[in-house]
């Protein structure tokens, strides 16, 4: 096998073990893609051939197949590593900045709105109960209610086609 060839074919194989377990109920199903991009390898004179003959003959499809099925292996992040995600986090932050901090004070106003609207409607309910009010509204509201499905009903069955 030629040498580019080879990285190419060593790439794909040994992807799964550097960042996969691969349960044992596919471990054949593996091994069979392993065998055949292999083969593939061996008969393809450059890294060019090899790309487009693995994704020709489907077994770029077979890949992304596979991979779903197995666990990605945990593994530690280096320095660099850490150091990259961080910039790649705060750029991040520093573009949306207005739109997160908008969408922030957004979702507490929304959140400490319904909590005041929930409480609001608690000591009404209560203060019906107390009255012994509750079951004349309820029956109001569903009268409201059912008039407003039968307007909307009607609404859609006279409504112009």
């Amino acid at each position: 096998m030629i040498e580019e060839v080879k990285k190419c074919v060593d790439a794909r194989t040994n992807f799964f073990d550097e960042y996969f377990t691969i349960p044992e109920s596919i471990q054949c199903e593996v091994n069979t893609f392993i065998e055949d991009v292999t083969t593939l390898g061996n008969s393809c004179n450059s890294a060019a051939e090899f790309e487009e003959k693995f994704v020709s003959t489907g077994l770029s499809d077979r890949f992304n197949a596979i991979l779903p099925k197995c666990t990605p292996k945990s593994t530690k992040m280096t320095k660099e590593q850490k150091q990259q995600s961080r910039k790649i986090a705060k750029e991040i932050f520093m573009e949306n900045k207005n739109e997160i901090i908008k969408d922030e004070v957004t979702y507490i106003a929304g959140r400490a709105l319904n909590e005041v609207k929930d409480e609001a409607i608690a000591k009404n309910r209560e203060r019906m109960i107390e009255n012994d009010t509750y079951a004349d509204y309820t029956i109001r509201k569903n009268y409201i209610e059912d008039g407003g499905r039968l307007v909307g009903f009607l609404k859609n069955k006279f409504k112009k086609k």
